[in-house]
């Protein structure tokens, strides 16, 4: 619910965004009563996402638009595949064509690149874990994309958990004489509902981060055998911690990490860098 709260008010922001006073060339050159549809085609093969938030953005230019989907949400689909068509007024979907290409463009790039890690882990008991890194203004549209695609939504704000990192801990270093244990027992104090993470770099932090207070620990930029490593001693422990690793990881190489034993990988790419899925209107 809450995500689809925040991807309805990036519609209305992005409606004001392209049209602002009006759509000018189209009221001039296309009559009030015209009557248009026009087919969503796929060009080039994927994930489909953000679907069904095409009635809501067309309903919000024009209630008479009419927009009916042929494939499901979350559906693998190949290039040619016919996604649904609009109709109704011509002037409302010209105005609004652009804004709709960019919404289920950008979402279906997000769930088709997150299905591709999704898949290099099948067997495993390991999830694809999103992170903060998108786009400002569309965290909500990339992180329900990434749920489509198979993945899972970490954190959404900087409020909703405490992540303990290195660069927090930079500032303990000169007073404390254990600042993993003095941030994670400052944390607490503050906020005892809240869980909280810890982001540790080496195996000899292992020993701090096992604190009786952590519900998770992400083990950031280290190579398998090390996360290995890790992942035996957190486990013989009677501790129940969730397992995250983060750092370059790719398509080639993300199962040597989940073969690991990790419970998580988090992937800023299915975010932060993915292309748009080629999707067009073609109007009759």
């Amino acid at each position: 619910m809450y995500l689809q709260k925040e991807i309805e008010r990036l519609i209305d922001i992005s409606i004001e965004e392209d049209l602002r006073s009006g759509d000018i060339t189209t009221d001039v050159l296309v009559p009030e009563s015209a009557i248009i549809s026009a087919r969503i085609v796929l060009k080039q093969a994927g994930v489909l996402a953000a679907l069904p938030f095409l009635q809501i953005l067309f309903h919000k230019i024009d209630p008479s638009i009419e927009v009916t989907l042929y494939v499901e949400e979350g559906s693998y689909q190949t290039a040619g595949t016919i996604l649904g068509k609009v109709s109704g007024p011509a002037r409302g979907i010209l105005s609004g064509e652009r804004v709709a290409l960019n919404l289920i463009q950008h979402a279906s790039g997000v769930a088709t690149t997150t299905s591709e890690y999704v898949r290099k882990l099948k067997g495993l008991h390991c999830g694809i874990l999103d992170t903060r890194k998108t786009l400002p203004g569309l965290r909500a549209l990339e992180k329900y994309a990434v749920s489509v695609g198979g993945g899972f939504n970490h954190r959404f704000a900087l409020d909703d958990r405490f992540i303990i990192k290195p660069n927090h801990l930079y500032f303990l270093r000169g007073t404390s004489k254990n600042p993993i244990k003095d941030a994670i027992e400052k944390v607490k104090e503050r906020n005892a509902d809240l869980p909280i993470e810890v982001e540790i770099t080496r195996f000899d932090q292992l020993v701090h981060a096992l604190h009786p207070f952590v519900d998770g620990i992400m083990l950031s930029r280290m190579m398998p055998l090390e996360i290995k490593r890790c992942v035996d001693r957190i486990r013989q422990t009677e501790k129940k911690v969730y397992i995250e690793s983060l750092g370059t990881i790719t398509l080639d190489t993300v199962r040597a990490y989940a073969e690991t034993g990790v419970d998580g990988i988090s992937i800023g790419s299915v975010t932060h860098s993915v292309p748009a899925l080629d999707i067009v209107m073609r109007f009759k």
